[in-house]
């Protein structure tokens, strides 16, 4: 690793912290310690870094968040397996009609609040978008459309209103 590279990746590193602390402090997983998981983070970071094409169209930050959540997943996939005697692998037995249930109606329901999302405001949608989705703080929205903390914690709680009556 160059200099460079590693300048790039600590000034990163510093950036994604608050998002590391989040992941750590909400991921468990069966033989990781918080050390474990903060190492794992950083090697994800490398290499997101390395991976990362601008020409996705996405901000670095959502890209590193996705590699981040998908490694999680990828892990608890892999604990639910062990290793019985050498080669033979039992997998824990799950009821996947349950999971298959679960997952339709979760995606029902993405479709429907999506549906409802985009009856909103341009504002409202952004608003949402940004806070739930990007993971932006409100302050950050605020400045981004140039008007009042106090206006946008307004605007996003009258957004939930109508969505959540809406859906109901």
């Amino acid at each position: 690793m160059t200099e460079e590279q590693s300048r790039l990746s600590y000034v990163w590193w510093e950036k994604m912290n608050p998002l590391v602390k989040k992941f750590v402090r909400e991921t468990v997983l069966y033989g990781f310690d918080e050390d474990d998981l903060k190492q794992e983070c950083y090697m994800q970071l490398q290499k997101a870094l390395e991976r990362y094409d601008e020409r996705l169209g996405v901000p670095f930050e959502s890209y590193y968040k996705i590699t981040l959540y998908g490694w999680r997943s990828n892990q608890n996939k892999k604990s639910k397996r062990r290793l019985l005697e050498g080669n033979e692998i039992l997998l824990e037995a799950v009821d996947e009609r349950v999971d298959v249930e679960k997952e339709v109606e979760k995606e029902l329901l993405w479709e429907v609040a999506l549906g409802e999302l985009k009856k909103l405001s341009e504002v409202e949608q952004y608003i949402i978008k940004a806070y739930y989705l990007e993971g932006k703080k409100l302050i950050d929205i605020a400045k981004a459309l140039g008007v009042n903390y106090k206006t946008i914690e307004f605007r996003k709680g009258a957004a939930l209103k109508k969505l959540r009556e809406r859906l109901s």
